[in-house]
Parts: structure tokens; sequence; C-alpha cells
């Protein structure tokens, strides 16, 4: 089984400096970023060698541009949601006759065991490109090389690996960001607020600078603030843990994309700027 880090200790929550408090809580103020760490050139080459002398950034660029069309292959499987410890196969047969960029693997995701989380008997599945993961994970150890070939009823037999994150149900959403790279998604998946409110997170694409610069972090704040019934900031710290989760998975997996680190830090500060505006009677 392949396991990444459950929790770095040093990208671990600092609760006594920078933090802010609220009364019975107290988080810190951002999220810390782990040492930058490139991905190796090595295991994107070793999947296609024709990429052998391409800057890793235009590798990425170019599956950004196919990312919609990946996204919607891998939607479009009829995998299985779960499958008991027990009954893991080493491979599964995928109708992939009708897809335009059929999957290399499936990964079976399991949460790292501890105390809160003894270790799962469920697997989530979830079929994905090789490509995607070597261009993008530095810290994932090295997959087998799978080029799966459709066979005359449609179907290709997938090779089922195992892997072992922090929060098995938080690596769908932090997965779907590294296929499309779309953000507006992305943060849909961190804050439940409407996409009309995310016009400045372009979807798609990469620019210098941060495309989610002109959206509203105010307009977040109070929108969650007001949306949520019944005990506010209980669903308030529901989103925290849902951020706190996908961002132990993108440290543990080594994950350093620039969009994808302000989506987190936005998602935060907005969480933490409704909880104080619940806090303190503003809304």
């Amino acid at each position: 089984m392949f396991q990444v880090a459950s929790r770095p200790a040093q990208h671990s929550f600092d609760m006594q400096h920078q933090s802010v408090s609220l009364p019975s809580v107290q988080l810190p103020r951002t999220l810390a970023r782990p040492t930058f760490s490139e991905v190796s050139p090595d295991a994107i080459t070793a999947i296609e060698p024709g990429l052998a002398q391409v800057p890793l950034e235009y590798v990425r660029r170019g599956l950004h541009t196919r990312g919609d069309e990946m996204l919607a292959s891998l939607s479009s499987l009829n995998v299985p949601h779960s499958i008991p410890r027990s009954r893991l196969p080493s491979a599964m047969d995928v109708h992939v006759a009708h897809s335009s960029s059929p999957p290399s693997h499936v990964l079976a995701i399991f949460t790292s065991p501890n105390s809160k989380h003894p270790a799962s008997d469920t697997a989530l599945l979830l079929p994905t490109h090789h490509i995607v993961l070597a261009a993008n994970c530095s810290l994932l150890p090295r997959l087998p090389i799978s080029r799966p070939q459709a066979r005359a009823n449609g179907t290709a037999a997938l090779p089922v690996i195992p892997l072992t994150v922090p929060t098995a149900e938080a690596f769908a959403p932090l997965h779907a960001f590294l296929v499309s790279h779309r953000l507006d998604r992305f943060v849909c998946a961190l804050l439940p607020v409407p996409p009309s409110m995310l016009s400045g997170a372009r979807p798609g694409g990469s620019s210098p600078a941060n495309p989610l610069s002109h959206v509203s972090k105010p307009q977040l704040a109070t929108y969650l603030a007001t949306a949520s019934k019944g005990d506010r900031m209980s669903a308030l710290m529901g989103l925290t843990r849902t951020v706190s989760a996908v961002w132990r998975n993108a440290c543990a997996l080594g994950v350093f994309d620039r969009d994808m680190w302000a989506a987190l830090d936005l998602a935060w500060d907005v969480i933490l700027g409704a909880m104080n505006m619940v806090a303190t009677g503003q809304v």
C-alpha cells in the first residue's frame, strides 16, 4: 500500500502563535505552507518519454488545457464509490470505450489510522490519470506504469492502487482540482457559496497574479455567517474541518500549486471572518 505522511510535524497547525481566538475556539490565523519541493521530472518521463525536454510548468499547463475533458471522462466511468478492504481487487475492469481520456489507475483511498480514525475497512475508489499525479504531487510514491488497452468489448483492466492519506473523504475535491484546475469549482467544494460570488475565480489556466484577488472576502464571509440555520458556529467549524482536511492532504502529497494555495487561503480567511461575525453578534 502506498502511504503519504499523515501530518508532517513541521506542517502542523500552531495552536499558540498567530492564532485567532473565539469563544471556546482557537484556530491558526493562517494555514502553514510546507517547504517547496518540485516534482521529479523522471517520474513524468517514465510515463511520457516525449516530455523529457519539456519544462515542468509547460507540462502542467498542457494538462490544464485538457482538464475538463479528463475530468468528464473520469466522471463518466461506472466505478463503485467504495469497496470493503477485504474485497479490494488488484485490478478492475472499467468500460472506457466512450472515454476520450481514459484513466490509467483506480486509487483505493484510505484514511491514515490515528486515535480519532482507526484503520478503515472501506476504501473510496477514484479513477485517475497517472500523469496528473506525477506532475503535481512531489511526495507521492511512484505508481507502477500503466497503459491499459481497451478490449473488444470496450473494457480495460485498470490496476487498483491502495493509497493512504490523512483524510480520504477530502481527497476527491483536491484531485478534481489537480485534474481540471478549475478554481471556481474548487472554492465551491471548500465553501458552500453560489458560484456567481466567485466571478474572480477564472476557470482553467493560471496567471502570475492571484486569480482570486478580486473575490470579495467580506461578502463571502457575510453570506456564510447568515446562510447557516441552527447552530451557525458549529456549521462554520465544520467548514474549518473540511478546509484543514484538504490542506493536510495537499501537504502530505506535496502539492505546491500556487492557485490551490490561494484558494485554501481565501477559504480559511472567509471562514474565520464569518466566525468572528457570529461570535461578536455582527449578524
